[in-house]
């Protein structure tokens, strides 16, 4: 009955949490970054936090993650015992003894034990420590501040980590001991260090046992992955729209599988310290009541289940198509990677800003495409990045002493090759209607333009987009970008430094900085 009710628990409560709390996090995290002032949360603030709201919600945030774990081992710690038992309990009796069980956790003298053995459930798993560690940004502040800092710095990481290390299998089985024998939290750490200090070599070797497993089982998925990946780029032309949506959704699923792994890890690296505490503790000591559901009552339970998983796949539904145009993690520096962007759109395979360049530059699964926009003389936005179409059309005229219709008949395709003859210059609406859905934008305000007429031009088309969340504006022209944030607050606008110097980055009404890579230490 044991992996009967753990597999049921399981799927039920990983989809509750991906319907209700995985979206609650973002909006507390939302909420207070609004709150606060903050349109976007960098690496660097993220550690310098000194806002009451953000304060706030990350201290919300983490005390639901936390006790929304603490339940997790509650259900798994108390359906282990009563299988151990053979107690003839229902599926139902142990949701509500896990109930009943994190009541004590809430309490003022145990709520430390809470975080703490969440710290040590991560500490001790190798799926949970792959996916921090192995990231881009852990890999950057790693070369930055350890291994430019000098051996003293690396030594003393190394001798704190060891410090840490000892204290969490010291405390490896508290939960257990507080939970089964109904001991306080300075009583279960106690007796775990003790039952550790009996059994060093089995405590250590089961760990260390599981976490060769996983890792084990992580090479060989991303073996298959990476053999998938390798046959579908031989199969498919590399040039075309289908390899495209293939990798997509091979990336999708690469970031599926280690959702999945640190999700079925948690509970499985729990239930092998389980399993060895059995084997070392005293059964006698456990104390564990059993709550019986009255027979009238069951058909009642066994409805709210029904019901609860039907509302989590409908609204974990609805959250999964909002995603797709509106990524939650966009604001997040954290969890970001390195992305490419499209300078022009494919320009080196295409005639720049045209929407051919834009296509390309889709096909070669670029994230973003930058593009530069002008004002034409009857108020519409096209995409040219000279003031004058003569390097691009051969048409020595500039863009804002022509309308619209006029910039349509430009041929911006033949100074590239024969094959692009005819290409026009697009308007940025086309552009937007090109790429909604399949690629972010980023739009480049000129310096030498109307900065003020087009970033308010900038500014409504975005709006009447709804593009808010996968379009950016840049410019060397910092009034654009003070001009576009007054007419619409949401979208984010980011300075181009021409050098890095000076207390540019206390300048408001600025998200983010474009910067040459030359510039940065």
């Amino acid at each position: 009955m044991f992996w009967k009710h753990a597999f049921l628990f399981e799927v039920s409560y990983k989809l509750l949490a991906a319907a209700v709390i995985y979206p609650l996090f973002f909006f507390l995290a939302n909420t207070g970054m609004r709150l606060a002032g903050i349109s976007y949360l960098t690496n660097e603030y993220i550690l310098r936090i000194i806002n009451p709201y953000m304060i706030g919600a990350v201290i919300v945030i983490a005390l639901a993650v936390t006790f929304y774990c603490i339940y997790e081992l509650s259900f798994i710690l108390s359906s282990y015992e009563y299988e151990r038992r053979h107690a003839d309990v229902t599926f139902y009796s142990n949701v509500l003894i896990a109930f009943y069980k994190l009541k004590d956790c809430l309490r003022p003298a145990n709520i430390l034990m809470n975080f703490y053995y969440i710290f040590v459930i991560a500490a001790v798993n190798a799926a949970v420590l792959c996916n921090l560690v192995f990231t881009q940004t852990t890999r950057n502040l790693f070369k930055i501040h350890v291994l430019n800092g000098g051996w003293h710095i690396l030594a003393g990481i190394m001798t704190g980590l060891a410090v840490v290390y000892v204290f969490a299998f010291l405390g490896i089985y508290s939960f257990q001991v507080f939970f089964l024998e109904d001991k306080s939290f300075k009583q279960a750490y106690r007796k775990s260090a003790k039952l550790v200090c009996r059994h060093p070599v089995r405590t250590v070797g089961a760990v260390v046992v599981y976490n060769l497993m996983v890792l084990a089982l992580i090479v060989v998925i991303y073996g298959l992955i990476s053999v998938v990946l390798v046959l579908g780029v031989k199969l498919l032309d590399m040039a075309y729209i289908g390899s495209a949506v293939y990798l997509s959704v091979l990336r999708s699923v690469r970031y599926a599988v280690k959702v999945i792994l640190v999700c079925v890890s948690v509970p499985a690296a729990f239930l092998v310290i389980t399993r060895n505490y059995y084997r070392f503790m005293d059964c006698n000591e456990v104390d564990l009541p059993i709550i019986y559901i009255k027979e009238k009552n069951k058909k009642f339970h066994r409805l709210a289940y029904f019901v609860l998983i039907f509302a989590s796949v409908l609204l974990l539904s609805v959250n999964v198509v909002k995603s797709f145009n509106n990524n939650p993690f966009e604001k997040i520096a954290v969890f970001h990677e390195t992305q490419i962007t499209a300078h022009r759109g494919a320009s080196m395979e295409a005639p720049e800003n045209t929407l051919a360049a834009f296509s390309r530059a889709m096909e070669n699964m670029a994230d973003t495409i930058e593009l530069d926009v002008q004002l034409t003389s009857d108020g519409q936005l096209v995409v040219m990045h000279d003031d004058t179409a003569l390097r691009t059309t051969g048409v020595d005229k500039s863009i804002s002493s022509m309308t619209l219709e006029e910039v349509k008949k430009l041929d911006a395709g033949s100074w590239f090759s024969a094959e692009f003859e005819g290409e026009k210059v697009p308007a940025l609406q086309e552009v937007f209607d090109l790429c909604e859905g399949k690629i972010k934008i980023n739009i480049e305000i000129k310096a030498n333009s109307d900065g003020y007429a087009v970033a308010r031009k900038v500014a409504e088309i975005i709006r009447e987009n709804g593009a808010e969340n996968w379009c950016v504006v840049t410019s060397f022209d910092y009034a654009a970008l003070c001009r576009v944030k007054e007419c619409n607050e949401n979208i984010r606008v980011g300075y181009i430094l021409s050098v890095a110097y000076g207390s540019f980055y206390e300048m408001k009404d600025v998200d983010f900085f474009s910067i040459n890579a030359s510039f940065l230490t």
